[in-house]
């Protein structure tokens, strides 16, 4: 190992500040080239060129934002062996690496290090080596390391992240080796690192979102019960099971197809990508229609392989990836069949990909689920072309491996772009990287084994790849490969995945077609009673907070906050919090414990300072401490903190006209002495550019905290040209019973609660600033 901080150590010493700077600082020096690049107050690009190295190209569109040509203020200083940015010493030596070429980072004692992708180890992965290489892995469950969609970019405890924007493959040791050493280290490509500096966690989250992107407004139907499994095999069996869930009134959103749209079989299929077998699908545009009258979308899976079984296979092979001599490279040990690889980098390639898209579109195909998408099969001497990407060579799979589903994603925000302008893209991908966001990726985590091992998997995984930018990262709840046919297991996942950013229950059923695989029903209208009402009740959950969660949508998109987090990343100062791993934070306001073992009757559970209303128990709590409830199968923990406003669904959430349209809604509210507000949004929940050309409302809900024993709640619209007005029926929570309450200078009527001091009333916001005092 050869290391060159002393050479980089002394070029940062030398920079002094001035108002005009080029884009980057250079220097040459006899191992090679460094360079350093300014992209906000507090982002710094640093690239280091070996001498001798010929594999530097940069073929990521992870960043968005350009280099600055003035220097912010930033600060470099030299002390010792250690370069300090802004106050925060941070070692930078950059190495080859047994093959692979990096960078070293000094760890502080006690220093936590998070994020880097899909990994269902602990949160802090400070203590481990995992490969930066998207992979498959079938019925995972805890302590899966290497997982399907890896994600470069890492934060620190002490006050700072670290982008690798580099897609090739490559691993990091974080403290595993040496533990005082970060190492990360790449095959190919580009070597750099931003380093973002913040004064916590959000800052630092926020500061990427903005070098990488947000994600888009995803369709507003997306937040519902999506209907899937493997896999349905006829229309008719589709339809039956919908008309069960209709039966049993459950709402459903959307019917998602698996592979036997185009085939009766698993193997020797992919690349029909059209309905083959009319005795089983008669009339797909039909039953479409009849889905999208019932308010149902349709969603197809397609894969990047074209067999040479499928009637696709010949009119393929110009458009595949090929050997080293150029040739369409032959997949021999693929196992879903022999043939080839989509060249996703290629615009011919993309074109000819897109017209079975636009195919099924075009008879009312709404949505899409890329699968395969790492991809599940790419050798290292297959070869990609990237002359679109204006690159003059041949690129090798290892090279581009973590950006093949990035660019397939692309592809189709792309193709909506182009042929549906005002149409938002779901798009199902279980693999992409760092910037996948931006093109409305809606990534799952892969075929997680149906046992409770998987379901404890699925928090740290879910949270580290919040906390990697990766905002709709979700499971097959339920469990996909294997199991016993655990209903209290389905039922639990149920309950935590309402919770998450997207709810869809997906697991094998198989049954006749493939009687060697387990099979347990993924909808909630097969489910054994009394079983069948828990999961009901799950799904009621999911449809009672859709105010919230969509307003949870819009700062993403806007504020590039998280849908989902662990508790260090909302109370960084609490030294409890950081080690939890077991619940987290649904949005900025909401605490969920899920219930992770079978046949739990108690939840321990731990609250941050502040009062926290326990809804289940009719109680409000006081943190920071530990608490433990009893739970049943039907009960367990999720705590509003105090200060908050929660919009929750009071429609009928089997009517989508009522639901969507929400003429009313409800408002819960746990005061606090505090200054606390939320923001409500809405807008026709399906224009792709409702934000940009302000085509929405948002209502603003805020309160300077409970002064004098007494609290004034504005509601008032804050931004956005869409007129609203809307009842809302108040659930107000209080530390003391309420003695009055006026709206706009109106006394109105309410109702309390034995059991807590609160207050139930009704009014109708009309679109102008309203009012609200309570005098306790």
């Amino acid at each position: 190992m050869r290391s060159f901080f002393v050479i980089l150590l002394v070029f940062l010493s030398t920079f002094v500040f001035s108002q005009q700077k080029p884009l980057a600082e250079t220097y040459q020096a006899s191992n090679g080239k460094y360079k350093i690049s300014y992209y906000a107050d507090n982002i710094i690009k640093l690239t280091f060129t070996p001498k001798g190295y010929n594999k530097n190209e940069n073929v990521s569109d992870a960043v968005i934002l350009n280099a600055k040509a003035t220097h912010p203020f930033l600060k470099v200083k030299v002390n010792g062996d250690m370069t300090a940015f802004n106050g925060k010493a941070l070692l930078i030596n950059a190495d080859t690496m047994n093959g692979y070429y990096g960078f070293n980072f000094a760890l502080e004692t006690g220093e936590m290090i998070f994020g880097g992708g899909e990994r269902a180890l602990p949160l802090n992965r400070r203590g481990y080596r995992f490969n930066l290489y998207n992979n498959p892995w079938y019925g995972y469950g805890e302590g899966a390391d290497n997982l399907n969609y890896s994600v470069p970019f890492f934060t620190s405890s002490k006050g700072y992240g670290l982008f690798f924007d580099n897609p090739s493959k490559g691993f990091v040791d974080i403290g595993k080796e040496d533990e005082n050493v970060f190492k990360a280290g790449f095959s190919s490509g580009e070597l750099n690192v931003y380093v973002i500096l913040g004064k916590d966690y959000q800052q630092v989250l926020q500061s990427y979102h903005k070098l990488t992107g947000t994600q888009p407004l995803p369709p507003r139907w997306a937040f519902g019960n999506l209907m899937s499994r493997f896999g349905y095999t006829s229309e008719a069996q589709a339809k039956d099971i919908l008309s069960k869930m209709q039966h049993d009134n459950i709402p459903v959103e959307a019917i998602i197809f698996d592979l036997f749209w185009f085939g009766d079989s698993i193997k020797g299929t992919l690349g029909n990508l059209d309905w083959i077998n009319k005795n089983k699908w008669n009339n797909p545009q039909k039953m479409i229609s009849d889905f999208k009258k019932q308010g149902v979308h349709t969603i197809l899976v397609t894969e990047p392989f074209f067999v040479e079984t499928s009637k696709n296979y010949k009119a393929s092979k110009p458009f595949l990836a090929v050997d080293s001599a150029g040739k369409p490279y032959y997949l021999t040990d693929f196992y879903f069949g022999k043939g080839g690889l989509i060249d996703i980098f290629r615009k011919d390639s993309k074109d000819w990909f897109w017209n079975f898209y636009k195919k099924q579109m075009d008879v009312g195909v709404e949505a899409w689920w890329g699968d395969l998408g790492e991809p599940e099969k790419h050798p290292s001497d297959l070869y990609h072309n990237l002359k679109d990407l204006k690159q003059k060579r041949l690129f090798a799979a290892d090279e581009v491996h973590n950006i093949y589903g990035h660019n397939w994603t692309k592809m189709l925000f792309q193709k909506y772009a182009q042929f549906y302008p005002n149409k938002r893209l779901f798009s199902l991908n279980r693999s992409g990287f760092a910037g996948s966001q931006r093109y409305s990726i809606f990534p799952w985590t892969g075929d997680v084994s149906r046992s409770w091992s998987g379901l404890k998997a699925q928090l740290p995984i879910l949270l580290g790849m919040s906390m990697s930018g990766v905002p709709y990262v979700h499971s097959d709840a339920g469990g996909f490969a294997g199991g016993e046919g655990d209903n209290e297991l389905y039922v639990r996942w149920l309950q935590f995945a309402a919770f998450t950013p997207i709810f869809r229950p997906h697991g094998t059923a198989l049954y006749e077609t493939e009687p060697a695989a387990f099979s347990f029903p993924s909808e909630a209208a097969l489910i054994d009673t009394p079983w069948r009402n828990y999961a009901k009740e799950a799904i009621k959950t999911r449809y009672e907070f859709l105010p919230y969660n969509y307003s949870l949508a819009y700062q993403q998109e806007k504020n590039g906050k998280p849908l989902i987090s662990p508790m260090y990343f909302s109370f960084p100062d609490d030294s409890v919090a950081v080690k939890v791993e077991d619940q987290f934070m649904w949005g900025e306001n909401l605490m969920v414990a899920p219930v992770l073992e079978k046949g739990a009757i108690t939840r321990r559970y731990y609250l941050p300072e502040g009062k926290w209303l326990n809804p289940s128990q009719a109680k409000v709590l006081q943190g920071p401490g530990w608490m433990v409830d009893s739970v049943t199968i039907e009960k367990y923990p999720v705590c509003i903190k105090e200060g908050s406003f929660i919009p929750i669904n009071i429609q009928d959430i089997t009517n989508p006209t009522a639901l969507h349209k929400r003429k009313a809604i409800g408002l819960v509210h746990v005061a606090s002495k505090h200054r606390s507000a939320f923001q409500y949004f809405t807008d026709d929940g399906t224009s792709k550019n409702s934000i940009a050309t302000k085509n929405y409302s948002l209502v603003e809900f805020k309160t300077d905290g409970i002064k004098n024993n007494s609290s004034e709640i504005i509601i008032a619209n804050k931004e956005g040209n869409r007129t609203t007005s809307f009842g809302i029926k108040c659930f107000f929570v209080f530390p003391s019973a309420a003695k009055s309450i006026t709206v706009n200078g109106k006394k109105v009527d309410f109702r309390s609660r034995e059991d807590l001091p609160t207050a139930e009333f009704e009014i109708q916001y009309s679109g102008k600033p309203t009012k609200i005092s309570i005098q306790l």
